[in-house]
């Protein structure tokens, strides 16, 4: 079986929100690297009309994407954990032919290390453990997703 490859992607603070840095193959320890290095207080809040500060990591195997982002005033910040994943939805008020989409949930935590133990999860490939740890965290948005 072929190993599971994940990509990384950076967004700063005020990017257009289809821009961001390509940063190429990533490894759990690489996003801890890049995670307690970023400069989340310093970032959050200067979306402009643009993005906020974001790291993004997608696993190509399972169409699954997972990303940090950040919320608030940089005294005062919380984290978004959100998860892109396909799933189905039937067409016409649930009454049509499925089809699959992506679906967007994202998810509030004020504390670093939920989000580190959600992305450890997430590289293990350990989804119904890191669904339950997500769905322990207050639900911020959920629709489905965009690109």
């Amino acid at each position: 079986m072929a190993e599971t490859q994940y990509t990384y992607d950076i967004q700063h603070a005020g990017y257009d929100f289809d821009q961001y840095d390509l940063k190429g193959i990533a490894t759990y320890d690489l996003f801890l690297s890049e995670f307690n290095n970023f400069p989340w207080q310093e970032e959050v809040g200067q979306s402009n009309g643009g993005s906020e500060a974001t790291i993004s990591v997608k696993n190509k195997s399972a169409n699954v994407d997972l990303f940090v982002s950040v919320v608030g005033k940089p005294n005062e910040f919380a984290y978004l954990i959100g998860i892109v994943e396909p799933t189905v939805k039937k067409t016409l008020f649930g009454f049509g032919k499925e089809k699959q989409i992506r679906w967007l949930k994202i998810y509030l935590t004020e504390d670093a290390l939920e989000v580190k133990e959600a992305f450890q999860l997430f590289f293990e490939n350990k989804y119904s453990s890191l669904k339950g740890k997500l769905n322990n965290l207050p639900l911020f948005l959920e629709q489905e997703a965009v690109k």
